[in-house]
Formats: C-alpha cells, sequence, structure tokens
C-alpha cells in the first residue's frame, strides 16, 4: 500500500486494505519457528500529517499456523499487530553531531537516541506501508510458540509425544560430572 502525503490532509487519512495468505507467507516465509499464513489479514491505519511528519496507527490480525515448538503439533495463532509510528522525511537533519556519544569516547555503534525509536523514514512524495507493515508483524510474532503451557513435547529418547501418552523410557540426564565413577561402577 502506496500513500502520497499530499493526500492526507488536516483531518488525517484513513486507508484499509487486504493482505493475501501469499503475501503474509512471504512476510513470514525466513521466520525460524515455520509460521504460515491460515488466512488473509485485514489492516486498517489512520495517517496524520505533522508539518513534514507524518504519524502512523495501524492495526491487523496475523492468523498463522506453525508446528508447536515442544512437540511439533499445528499450532494456530491469531497474532495482533497494532503500532504507532513517526513517518519523518528522509532530508530532516538527525542528531546533532555532540550527541549519540558517549562521554570521553567516539561514535557509539548501534545506538540511536530514544526519542527517535519510533520513527521510520521516508523519501519523496510517496510513503510505501508495505515494508512497515511487514517489519512489524516480524516483531509481534512469538519467538518460541507452543500448543499450550502445559506442553510435554516429545520424548528425546523415541519420539513419542508425551502429551498423547507416557513412552516409559527412562530420561534421567546422568550429571556429566559423576561420568568417571559410573564407569568404576560398572567393573
Amino acid at each position: 500500500m502506496r500513500v502520497n502525503i499530499d493526500e492526507i490532509k488536516e483531518a488525517g487519512l484513513e486507508r484499509s486494505w487486504d493482505v493475501t495468505r501469499e503475501q503474509l507467507d512471504e512476510v513470514v516465509r525466513d521466520d525460524r519457528a515455520g509460521y504460515r499464513a491460515a488466512a488473509p489479514a485485514h489492516v486498517s491505519a489512520r495517517l496524520q500529517k505533522l508539518a513534514r511528519r507524518v504519524r502512523l496507527r495501524a492495526a491487523t490480525r496475523a492468523e498463522l499456523v506453525c508446528p508447536c515448538g515442544r512437540c511439533l503439533a499445528p499450532v494456530t495463532l491469531a497474532v495482533p499487530v497494532e503500532f504507532e509510528l513517526s513517518l519523518v522525511p528522509e532530508d530532516e537533519p538527525t542528531a546533532p553531531s555532540g550527541e549519540g556519544r558517549e562521554r570521553d569516547q567516539g561514535p557509539v555503534g548501534g545506538s540511536f537516541r530514544a526519542e527517535e525509536a519510533d520513527e521510520e523514514r521516508y523519501h519523496g512524495k510517496v510513503i510505501d506501508l508495505d515494508p512497515i507493515l511487514r517489519e512489524q508483524i516480524l516483531l509481534s510474532l512469538p519467538a518460541y510458540p507452543v500448543c499450550r503451557e502445559s506442553c510435554k513435547g516429545l520424548c528425546p529418547v523415541c519420539g513419542q509425544n508425551l502429551n498423547e501418552r507416557e513412552c516409559g523410557c527412562d530420561r534421567r540426564v546422568p550429571d556429566p560430572r559423576w561420568a568417571g565413577l559410573e564407569k568404576l561402577k560398572r567393573q
């Protein structure tokens, strides 16, 4: 979705659009948890112009499916994505040269000012909302999805799903500090 900043009037601009399952799959394609889209998503956004800056508020809900991080059973999640950002023109000056430095040191790598944490830069008169939406969806994903908090997972010995039944395997992990004594005991 692209928005021309000249379209944003004093009262603001409301936009909404659909993100197809294929587009959602493309967004989560490289995530290690293995997410896949279960349904399309509907995005609603409000843009307000504040001088040359634009304030963006948006919300959507991504319906996703992935394997449980413990037992590998399919998990369906409704991931809420709500965010507010300030979109700043690329040619607007950044922090003065003295800021962003530690006392008596050079520039600090990878640092930013706290007031710039919720800012995105745009170039020209058109703002592309798709990369912003992609980033916000990825930031909202649970890192380790589980089917339920009490999930017992898989047996590390035989692979049995312990939520379905116990397998009877000895899953005791011996303390490696006593491994030498265990060898003496067997002799």
